[in-house]
């Protein structure tokens, strides 16, 4: 699709050729941008047709022909073609430094693979790298294999010299081969890390089974393997954050990189220093121990101190709280299906989790909370109520991710409580048949239900928790969107409807949970998020309006260019449909 060509509409030509002296110094504005949908998220005016860019902020946002003013010897004009516009998107959640040092050659695995398929998988993979110390993959489906989770003697069918380790879709747990265990000395006598809450699947004799329950199993462990460095992290970054502004994202927050933290920032650090990194990206400080309590605000405020620049900063603290629905580790006010003695786990329990969350209330530090079962999501918001009686309004920004099963009784809470809620829309469809069973009707009811938080004015955001996005297109914002709209799996819009139609969310609310409430979030309002005059130049060019599009098509829409700061990132086809230099026209 060709935005723009040498021969522009002539009433466009016209005044490129008669324009006076430009009103901004110098050659004129380094981007100008007309004839376009132009959705801006400013109230004041929500669509105009053209925006203007000088030293990488948005200088004018209005009409062609007063943005035609604009045009110097060295800009760059776009004529869109009444393409779409939009500030760029902001991944509200997501994991892209322990993605990056997981290395683009892991394993990856389809999470509807059974046992057998991934052994093969496994085993093909080994004998293609026969070089690599430790196996390691990832997207495996716990919920498939019911509460005893995977046995460690299928991997060792596949590979038994090297140990092998395969994270789950979710990142909530792993499965290891025999030598896995053996080089990591986990046998019957090793303690749970965190019992009932971080612990090894166990046989009747005590045996580790091969199954990793969350993150405190096997993140130490694949830390202790050396399977994550920052070289290999500098340069797993490249591709999966060029991915990212292929899609449009312009912001990311990274909401932990678990034992991997000071390799990530370091990793930022150094793409920010030499000049790759194509979008923003607001880290996290992840607390995923009772014993990094203690000591948490003066680690967040030495990381803030250290990592601070224009395009990274370290702006929460992350709390991982509970597990996942599909390894039966969230946390839930009855017991999963079948397994009476399971009602999930916790990190912190309500009392201890309502004394951290005010600590670090009363620091002015925002914070990010990983809550996905109704008990989990009631604990925290007795955490943040208990936190706001405390310490009065100390603009500290409380955000509850996932948020995947709320209880009817805390929907009205949300609100009066004034928590910024995150959502994964990928993950709004009908669950698989295993996860449905292990909830049973009644839950599965009320999965996903974020209608009714924006309807009482609940500021809701968006983003990817890539890689726990089930396959790698859970990356994309209008994937998401598409989701989000329909609540039906991609290309069966005669499917079922999770919740029904009045759970699905209009495109206002996901193109603002995307961008200028995203922002918020992040605490970069005043920076991105909208098309105003003095905010950064953070924009897409879409190929198609979204407003004027089927939502079961949205996805099939494409990025054709990304900016950051004023600066183009990304493009498709640029000789096609950016217009050179005006004077050589």
């Amino acid at each position: 699709m060709r935005l723009a060509k040498f021969s522009l509409s002539l009433a466009i030509a016209a005044q490129l050729c008669s324009c006076a002296s430009p009103p901004v110094d110098g050659p004129g504005a380094a981007h100008v941008f007309v004839d376009g949908a132009v959705y801006t998220l400013d109230p004041a005016q929500p669509w105009v047709s053209a925006v203007v860019v000088a030293e990488g902020r948005i200088a004018y946002a209005g009409e062609d022909q007063r943005a035609l003013e604009f045009v110097g010897r060295e800009t760059i004009v776009h004529d869109l073609h009444g393409r779409m516009l939009l500030p760029g998107f902001i991944d509200a959640h997501a994991h892209p430094m322990m993605a990056a040092g997981g290395g683009s050659d892991s394993l990856q695995i389809d999470p509807d693979d059974d046992a057998d398929a991934i052994k093969k998988a496994v085993a093909r993979y080994a004998r293609k790298h026969p070089d690599v110390a430790v196996v390691m993959g990832f997207g495996f489906g716990a919920a498939q294999f019911g509460p005893d989770g995977p046995d460690k003697r299928v991997l060792d069918a596949a590979v038994s010299d090297r140990p092998v380790i395969l994270v789950d879709e979710g990142g909530h747990s792993a499965w290891g081969n025999s030598r896995a265990f053996e080089v990591l000395r986990i046998d019957r006598d090793t303690p749970d890390p965190i019992p009932g809450a971080h612990y090894y699947k166990r046989d009747a004799r005590g045996e580790p089974t091969g199954w990793m329950l969350e993150s405190q199993t096997f993140m130490p462990a694949l830390a202790k393997l050396g399977t994550v460095t920052v070289d290999g992290t500098v340069e797993g970054a490249g591709p999966l954050l060029a991915l990212w502004s292929s899609v449009g994202v312009t912001a990311i927050f990274d909401a932990g990189m678990s034992a991997f933290e000071p390799v990530g920032f370091e990793a930022l650090a150094r793409l920010d220093r030499e000049g790759r990194l194509p979008l923003r990206v607001v880290g996290s400080h992840m607390i995923q121990h009772p014993k990094q309590v203690a000591d948490a605000v003066d680690r967040f405020i030495a990381q803030r101190s250290r990592y601070s620049t224009e395009r990274v900063r370290v702006g929460s603290i992350k709390i991982h709280n509970d597990g996942t629905i599909e390894a039966r580790t969230a946390a839930m006010l009855e017991h999963w299906v079948g397994e009476p003695d399971n009602r999930g786990g916790v990190l912190l329990e309500r009392d201890e989790l309502s004394s951290f969350v005010t600590r670090v209330d009363a620091a002015g530090i925002d914070i990010h909370i990983h809550v996905i079962g109704d008990r989990a999501i009631r604990q925290a918001l007795d955490a943040v109520e208990a936190a706001r009686k405390a310490n009065g309004d100390t603009g500290t920004r409380i955000t509850l991710c996932h948020v995947e099963l709320i209880h009817d009784d805390d929907l009205p809470r949300f609100a009066p409580l004034d928590v910024i809620v995150q959502a994964t829309p990928v993950w709004h469809v009908p669950p698989r048949p295993a996860t449905a069973k292990s909830l049973g009707p009644e839950r599965v009811a009320r999965l996903e239900r974020f209608a009714p938080l924006v309807r009482d004015g609940v500021r809701v955001t968006f983003g990817s928790d890539f890689p726990a996005s089930g396959t790698i297109r859970g990356i994309s914002p209008l994937h998401n969107i598409e989701t989000g709209m329909t609540r039906q799996r991609f290309g069966n819009p005669e499917g079922e409807v999770l919740g029904g139609e009045a759970q699905r969310l209009d495109l206002e609310t996901l193109l603002r949970g995307y961008t200028l409430d995203a922002a918020f979030q992040l605490r970069l309002e005043d920076e991105v998020g909208s098309i105003e005059v003095g905010k950064r130049a953070d924009l897409i060019v879409l190929g198609a309006n979204l407003f004027e599009v089927d939502p079961h098509a949205i996805h099939d829409v494409r990025v054709r260019l990304t900016m950051v700061g004023g600066e183009i990132v990304h493009e498709r086809g640029m000789r096609d449909w950016i217009i050179d230099r005006y004077l050589g026209l």
